[in-house]
């Protein structure tokens, strides 16, 4: 019986990029093997798409921008982790 194969999800080469940045959002250290990583939570019901650029705009004025790698909603919030990290534009 021949095996049904299923494409690898593309990423294209260059992220797509949310317009407007996030606002009242707060950077986490997410846990990970080697230490930890940072990543976002915010009020809302957007849940960014792997591979989408995000940005977001913190209470003192920095905007931070990543790639997102996985996004989760609950209980009103967005948790999103990032494939690179944030870094300050």
């Amino acid at each position: 019986m021949p095996s049904k194969k299923t494409a690898p999800a593309e990423q294209s080469a260059m992220p797509q990029k949310i317009e407007e940045p996030i606002t009242g959002a707060r950077i986490i250290a997410m846990p990970t093997g080697t230490g930890s990583t940072p990543a976002l939570i915010y009020k809302g019901s957007d849940i960014p798409k792997a591979g989408t650029k995000l940005l977001a705009k913190m209470d003192n004025g920095t905007t931070y921008s990543g790639i997102v790698a996985d996004a989760t909603e609950a209980d009103g919030e967005v948790l999103v982790e990032f494939r690179d990290g944030l870094t300050p534009e």
